[in-house]
């Protein structure tokens, strides 16, 4: 019987703890996610082959046995993709592997992932050139696999192989959807509880891939809030934009994160938490989390040489330039008129009003 391969990526993330640290305090920990962890691909690599990166040994033929006929290999690893290093599960199944086989194999590397295998690599401190990660395969939000096929012929329809598509194999994917509409939202009658001036926004087309026809977002006060163009920013949760502020390009806000004033957030940025962007900021990508704050006339953006973009968490607050593989944490502060560009890949911490000397210049 003829064999297919597929890759199913999911997102990753990990805590940050810096070599000058000499205990796990919840409060020192560094929050990173997939494109942050580039640079520490090889590192996690080498700690999955240490702690064995096949899964399939754990199917068990009386709890599993349709799964353990038809999966002939698991192989965990780490991967780019899509500009995010994301955890990779392939795949080796029997072609005629069904619908309801499929969902049972994400459902037993979700498994995995949160309590198996996952658990204990998450146990596991990798040391790396500048501190210690500890690395998870799974996460409590937004975790979905996206699948591909490795092979080059096409995919065959589901009904017929039961393979699954190339796209997120989310079933919100299945949602069936009209034809394309000239705006990305609408604004409905749902008002916020605490701000009824804003308003739920429900989407009109498929957004960022996983946003699906009829879906809910978050609260703007006006469509000058959100870009209404086809590109992939949106508002998750009940994440806000408000007043004169604006989301575009393939900015995403989620949880309770906030725009607000003449706050730009565009490009790669995304924002968490009770994250804030306010005043006059311009974000051009970047991760904000936790309760940090950009205002002022604050600038964050890549570096134009590493394509690399800082992370700013805890209760940070960032008021100057912020730019490269930074990270702002605890109580962090970046001054007014303060320029922060880190223009090497290797990750540079900055907490309690401090910045790595070797990367602040005046402004």
């Amino acid at each position: 019987m003829h064999e297919l391969t597929f890759k199913l990526y999911s997102p990753l993330t990990a805590e940050f703890l810096p070599d000058d640290n000499r205990f796990w305090q919840e409060d020192e920990l560094v929050e990173l996610s997939g494109y942050e962890l580039s640079d520490y691909a090889v590192a996690i690599s080498e700690q999955i082959e240490r702690e064995g990166n096949h899964l399939e040994k754990y199917l068990d033929d009386e709890t599993d046995p349709y799964l353990a006929a038809h999966v002939k290999s698991i192989r965990i690893s780490v991967e780019e993709h899509g500009g995010e290093l994301c955890g990779c599960a392939t795949v080796v199944v029997d072609e005629d592997l069904t619908e309801r086989g499929w969902n049972d194999l994400q459902e037993y590397l979700s498994g995995q992932y949160s309590d198996g295998w996952g658990e204990g690599f998450e146990q596991r401190d990798i040391q790396v050139d500048d501190g210690k990660l500890s690395v998870h395969f799974w996460q409590e939000e937004h975790f979905a696999f996206t699948v591909e096929q490795v092979e080059a012929e096409p995919l065959q329809e589901p009904a017929e192989q039961g393979a699954p598509s190339t796209s997120n194999v989310d079933q919100t994917r299945n949602s069936a959807e009209p034809s394309q509409s000239t705006k990305k939202y609408e604004i409905t009658d749902i008002a916020h509880p605490v701000y009824p001036e804003l308003h739920r926004i429900r989407a009109l087309r498929q957004v960022a891939g996983e946003v699906p026809y009829g879906a809910l977002g978050g609260f703007v006060q006006s469509e000058a809030n959100l870009s209404q163009e086809q590109d992939d920013a949106w508002l998750y949760d009940d994440a806000i934009s408000r007043d004169e502020a604006n989301v575009c390009g393939c900015a995403r806000l989620y949880n309770q994160a906030m725009a607000q004033d003449l706050a730009l957030v565009g490009g790669s940025s995304t924002m968490y938490d009770n994250a804030i962007a306010c005043d006059n900021a311009i974000l051009t990508a970047g991760c904000i989390r936790n309760d940090a704050i950009v205002c002022g006339n604050a600038r964050v953006r890549e570096n134009a040489a590493t394509h690399i973009a800082p992370v700013v968490t805890g209760q940070s607050v960032v008021m100057g330039d912020l730019s490269g593989s930074v990270v702002v944490y605890g109580r962090g502060f970046i001054l007014p008129g303060q320029t922060v560009d880190n223009p090497t890949r290797r990750l540079r911490l900055a907490s309690m009003n401090a910045v790595p000397p070797s990367s602040a210049t005046p402004a």
